[in-house]
């Protein structure tokens, strides 16, 4: 019967060490924790746990350590761990009949590591259902697959100081690949403190050399893109993701970095050309449709930001920012009712999402104030209006709305910047067009 070892590289973990261990003990043969220099309990841990625990001097370089336990691993397959994840139960169970059945033709498996954080605006956040243990809290995760099971003796070894992989050696070696729906849980993404961030500038010094090293490598650029993004370098991120687009065009994740950096400067047209790009070359992601769906939006293109926010959210897999996207191009058209229904489902999706409650009460607040504007009390309706606005600034119907009770009020300038804002927000709120031309 095949044997199976986990493989894991570790320094300081004892916070999270041991229950990673368990999550594996009832499938591994074999654990070994190659220690980088702890400090701390993490190697009585280790053992406490059945692991075997070999030292591996720390040479600024993940993939060197790696290879290390495996060349220290005795068994016929190999899972690789980090120490602040978690295998799922049934995952483990999927795991082991596959290594039990020698691969079933593969050599090489790609588990999906779910990285928990509170992200939807992340293209690759996928929503967790509000009861899932696994999610500690947490309203998703950020999918990324990866390969993780591997047979040994192969001649497999991970490649890259800093976001090692293993797959390029696999491909060389003629390593067969096939993915297995299995989660491997990790809840290091959204981790804050100072151990966070000395390990957030470890990541980013790795990751300049290896940009520096490997200057025709897409990979290694977005690499240093994404850490730079993590420390809030958006615009140094920008240039890396530029090198990786003359690289490859097409790129996917720089290509979103790119096009969501060109939205938060206002630069529309040109995060559109990227989005477009990316539709032309077949990727059907949500997050593109949802992209230009909110440009669409904001050049006053109303229906084909509808169709477009309904395409985003068509799967069956919750697409919260797609969702308020289309609740917001329904509520430019005039469609408040449907506009609500879809922000209830938003927030019945997602609940952890504070912007879908805020929305939904903004929502109420707004109905409440045209209320009071329909019996001619505009004083309590500016006064409705405004607390709208401050759950929900971005809200051109309400900026709308104000423009209207102030204009009655006799502000008449006043009155024209809210419409102009409204304006600015949604070029095809044609109530607010109307209403400034009356000025």
């Amino acid at each position: 019967m095949p044997t199976l070892s986990v493989i894991m590289i570790v320094k300081n973990e004892s916070d999270c060490l041991a229950d990673c261990l368990a999550s594996v003990r009832t499938v591994a043969d074999e654990i070994i924790v190659g220690d980088t220099g702890s400090t701390d309990n993490t190697k009585a841990i280790a053992r406490a746990h059945d692991a075997r625990v070999i030292d591996v001097p720390w040479s600024d370089d993940f993939a060197a350590a790696r290879n290390a336990t495996i060349a220290a691993a005795t068994g016929d397959w190999l899972l690789h761990m980090d120490a602040d994840e978690v295998l799922d139960d049934t995952g483990g169970s999927a795991i082991r009949a596959l290594v039990d059945a020698d691969g079933d033709g593969a050599d090489a498996i790609e588990l999906t590591l779910a990285n928990y954080c509170n992200e939807p605006r992340s293209w690759r956040w996928v929503v967790t259902t509000p009861d899932d243990p696994h999610a500690r809290g947490f309203g998703g995760y950020l999918a990324s697959p990866l390969l993780r099971l591997f047979r040994s003796g192969n001649g497999f070894e991970y490649r890259e100081a800093i976001h090692e992989n293993i797959t390029d050696s696999v491909i060389e070696n003629g390593g067969i690949i096939r993915s297995l729906p299995v989660l491997v849980h990790h809840y290091g993404y959204s981790a804050s403190g100072p151990k966070a961030e000395r390990k957030k500038s470890t990541y980013l010094a790795l990751c300049r050399k290896k940009a520096e090293e490997r200057t025709t490598d897409p990979k290694a650029w977005h690499d240093l893109a994404e850490q730079l993004l993590s420390t809030g370098n958006e615009s140094e991120a920008a240039s890396a993701c530029a090198r990786v687009l003359e690289l490859e065009p097409s790129h996917l994740g720089a290509s979103t970095t790119m096009a969501n950096l060109y939205m938060i400067e206002g630069r529309l047209d040109e995060a559109k050309s990227i989005l477009e790009r990316l539709d032309a070359a077949g990727h059907t992601e949500p997050h593109v449709a949802t992209a230009l769906a909110a440009i669409a939006l904001r050049h006053g293109h109303t229906a084909e930001a509808i169709t477009l926010a309904r395409r985003a959210t068509a799967e069956a897999i919750p697409n919260v920012m797609g969702m308020l996207t289309l609740a917001r191009a329904l509520d430019v058209v005039g469609d408040a009712e449907q506009a609500r229904d879809v922000l209830d489902a938003a927030r019945a999706a997602v609940p952890t999402f504070d912007e879908c409650g805020e929305r939904i009460e903004a929502w109420k607040l707004r109905t409440e104030g045209e209320a009071f504007a329909g019996a001619d009390d505009f004083e309590s309706a500016l006064a409705k209006f405004l607390d709208a606005l401050r759950l929900d600034s971005d809200d051109p119907v309400t900026h709308n709305d104000v423009g209207v009770v102030l204009h009655q009020l006799g502000e008449m300038e006043k009155a024209k910047v809210s419409f102009e804002r409204a304006l600015k927000l949604a070029p095809g709120l044609e109530p607010a067009r109307q209403n400034l031309g009356l000025i």
